[in-house]
């Protein structure tokens, strides 16, 4: 298992009406000859929220676009993209190199080229990747941080034995939890608790003092919302997953180069921290997506 991942199903016959009937934002009044773009994503709040920032950034530079968020897994919208029943989404580079039949990296950059050779030949045109990640990540409370001077994981070891660490219970056996923590970081804790992946267990336990370090996801809105400091992978422990924008090579080919340079700028500008607090303003204060889109795309200018 490469990663811990979240539960992001959806019911097959929600999926099968999404894919017929999701799609909102007709391209009426764009000033760019073309065929209409659609934009889709799968079937988690974050996705919604990167779909929104590129869906509206492409309607803003005046391309026509439709949106079809929320289709359902990587499964579904995986095959809806290469058919052509959308044409853009916003993806995660080990992840989807990891579906496609390859084997991802710790290093940004050779994940990323590796994916664009897997694609390529599918018809899929891979992007520039964002800075944001959405992967696993070891985190602590800012009172702990500032009690122990932490700020990367490497920082851990200067406390070897004193700390406990919380995760899902399979981390004990798994190379980039526990396992690789001694392995690559030489970390040795007091001891282990099992808990959840990523979920409501873990945060209770570092709320409670019950651990010092917990795994989470690092675009985690409860990251924001509690104020946790995201330790720094700095000896590239997990493999890369930064988020990127693939396209059907068939409808990039339409506009000329403007088109993908708007794209690999959007992505530049999208970080870890601001991923993780549009998460919480999202899954925590019941913010729209598109208004947290809209929002962001101002700040950054576009």
């Amino acid at each position: 298992m490469r990663k811990f991942v979240r539960n992001r199903a959806l019911g097959a016959t929600v999926v099968a009406l999404a894919l017929v009937a999701a799609a909102c934002g007709s391209g009426d009044g764009s000033d760019t000859e073309g065929p209409t773009i659609v934009v889709g994503s799968t079937n988690f709040g974050e996705q919604e929220i990167v779909g929104e920032i590129f869906a509206q950034a492409l309607e803003n530079a005046g391309y026509p676009v439709e949106t079809k968020f929320q289709l359902g897994t990587r499964e579904v919208v995986n095959p809806a993209l290469k058919s052509g029943e959308i044409d853009l989404m916003v993806e995660y580079t080990g992840t989807l190199l990891t579906f496609e039949g390859g084997t991802s990296s710790t290093d940004s950059e050779t994940t990323h080229t590796d994916l664009i050779a897997v694609m390529e030949g599918q018809g899929i045109t891979v992007l520039d990747y964002a800075p944001a990640q959405d992967k696993n990540g070891f985190v602590v409370t800012a009172e702990t941080a500032a009690q122990y001077g932490l700020s990367t994981v490497s920082d851990l070891a200067a406390e070897n034995g004193n700390l406990v660490l919380g995760g899902p219970p399979e981390c004990p056996n798994r190379e980039f939890c526990l396992i690789g923590l001694g392995d690559v970081y030489g970390l040795d804790f007091a001891s282990f608790q099992p808990l959840d992946v990523g979920g409501p267990l873990t945060v209770a336990a570092l709320d409670g003092g019950e651990i010092d370090v917990g795994l989470l996801f690092t675009s985690d809105g409860i990251i924001a919302a509690k104020g946790y400091v995201l330790l720094e992978d700095d000896k590239l422990l997990q493999p890369a997953e930064n988020i990127v924008p693939v396209m059907r090579t068939a409808v990039l080919d339409e506009y000329d180069s403007d088109l993908s340079n708007l794209l690999n700028d959007v992505a530049s500008k999208i970080t870890t921290a601001e991923l993780s607090e549009l998460n919480k303003r999202f899954g925590l204060d019941a913010e729209d997506a598109d208004v947290l889109a809209k929002e962001w795309l101002a700040d950054n200018g576009f």
